[in-house]
Parts: C-alpha cells; sequence; structure tokens
C-alpha cells in the first residue's frame, strides 16, 4: 500500500462521568477505567497514525462536570485528536474543556485537511427524541455543498449517530438518524471520493454499505451491544471486550482493523 494517504484511530463513546463511582450493572468497570486501558493501547501503536477520531458520547450525562475527568485521560493521547458531539454531550462543555476551544460552535461541525484528504465532522444532535438523532437543514446544505463541490480529495465523514439501516429494529426504529435518508441522500453526490462515513452510538463494529457508500462504526472502551436480527430491544453484550478501529486511507481503497483489548480491574 504505497499510496497510503492517511491512517487513523477511531475511538467512541467513552461516557466519562464526573461520579468516580458511576457504572451501569452490564458494566464490568467504570468508564474511566475503560478509557485509561484505550489510551495505553493506542500509545504502544507500533506506528504513528495521523489522528484519532472520536465520535462522541465523550461523557454519559450533559454535565460540564464530566469534561474535566474526560479531559484528563483523553489528554494524554499521543496524537491529534478530533471530536465531535453525542446525544449524550454537552457541546458546549466539550468544546471548552476537552477540545480547547474559546469560540463555540452550534451545531458542533468543521471541516479539517490531512495529507491531502478532507475529513468533515458533523452534528447530529438536532431535534429529535434521544436517543435518535437528527441533522438540521442548515447542515444537510452545509454537506450538499461540500459533497457537491468540485474536488478530488479522498473524503471522510465523522457523525455520531448511524445514518442508514442496518438490519437490527432497534437500532433502526429508535436509535438512528431520524432523517438519516437526506443525510444519505447530501453525501451521495461525493460517493466516488467518500472514502467512508464513520459513527459511534452503537457500541458495536457494524459495516453497511448503501450506494457504494461505506459506514463503519466502532466499539466503546467501556460497554457493548448486541445486534442480532430481529431484536427489538437494547440487549448489553455482557462481558464484550471494548475495542478501537485502525483505518488506512488511500486514494481508491478504505482498510478497516478492528481492535479488541483486555482491561484490568
Amino acid at each position: 500500500m504505497n499510496d497510503v494517504m492517511l491512517r487513523f484511530v477511531h475511538i467512541s463513546d467513552t461516557h466519562f462521568s464526573h461520579d468516580p463511582n458511576y457504572n451501569r450493572d452490564y458494566a464490568a468497570y467504570i468508564p474511566a477505567v475503560g478509557t485509561r486501558a484505550l489510551v495505553e493501547q493506542l500509545n504502544a501503536l507500533p506506528f504513528t497514525p495521523d489522528f484519532v477520531l472520536h465520535t462522541g458520547d465523550v461523557a454519559y450525562d450533559p454535565l460540564p462536570e464530566a469534561y474535566p475527568v474526560a479531559r484528563d485521560v483523553l489528554s494524554k493521547i499521543k496524537y491529534p485528536t478530533y471530536y465531535i458531539a453525542g446525544n449524550h454531550d454537552d457541546p458546549a462543555a466539550l468544546q471548552t474543556i476537552v477540545m480547547g476551544r474559546d469560540d463555540i460552535a452550534t451545531p458542533l461541525h468543521y471541516e479539517v485537511e490531512i495529507n491531502g484528504a478532507q475529513i468533515v465532522c458533523v452534528d447530529s444532535n438536532g431535534p429529535a427524541e434521544p436517543p435518535a438523532g437528527f441533522v438540521t437543514d442548515e447542515q444537510l446544505a452545509w454537506l450538499r455543498a461540500l459533497c457537491e463541490a468540485d474536488d478530488d480529495r479522498p473524503l471522510i465523514v465523522a457523525i455520531h449517530h448511524n445514518v442508514v439501516e442496518v438490519g437490527v429494529p432497534w437500532l433502526d426504529e429508535w436509535m438512528g438518524i431520524t432523517n438519516g435518508d437526506a443525510v444519505h441522500q447530501a453525501l451521495r453526490p461525493a460517493r466516488q471520493r467518500l472514502r467512508g462515513v464513520f459513527f459511534g452510538h452503537v457500541h458495536q463494529n457494524l459495516t453497511i454499505v448503501r450506494d457504494g457508500i461505506l459506514y463503519s462504526s466502532v466499539l466503546s472502551s467501556w460497554a457493548q451491544l448486541h445486534a442480532w436480527p430481529g431484536m427489538t430491544r437494547t440487549t448489553p453484550d455482557i462481558g464484550a471486550e471494548p475495542g478501537f478501529n485502525v483505518v488506512t486511507i488511500t486514494r481508491e481503497q478504505t482498510f478497516i482493523r478492528h481492535h479488541r483489548f483486555a482491561v484490568d480491574v
């Protein structure tokens, strides 16, 4: 793969809490323990990724008090890290405390260029009944303009919620973006250069291809969920290991490697 443009690590759903004892009955350890183990894994990688992409739910509840805890752990990642807000996040606290921004973007969407590739971060926390998502008309217009532009750079899109149906009733009917088809249609003009849409929220590895567009999710660093065909309710995957994905982008292809790791409790 001599034409590699960039490699990045995809992480998500760290779910920090300001309460040092916070946990759920289906999780083997508190969220901060899982993310500390994740950071150790990333910092010990035998290569240097160009960046880390965190696709949301940095905190478990949208309380500003959770973000200093998140910052203290996540700031130890040795590589540049980009964040988007999840449905559990306080976007203002995420931006000021973790991202170190003085100006608060509402919604939190932005783009950067890295090694000649375009990375676009979308906010899917528009008006919807949580945990579902929604992308506002303003953002759809912004995203559509980027995708319709005369641009030959490989494109990577990050978003928190699942955009298209994944074939699991509870994820499709309860967790996804309510106007996900509009988001997908906004992306379609760029499908020849779109190397992947990377999302979190579902606490599992999923891969979906629609109209030639790759959608890819990642495990949480805390607790995982099942997603079998026909499932109609949220079902924890008790005992499942946390993980992260390593994504390699070339001008023509996307390579995704799924990694799991153990956490010493």
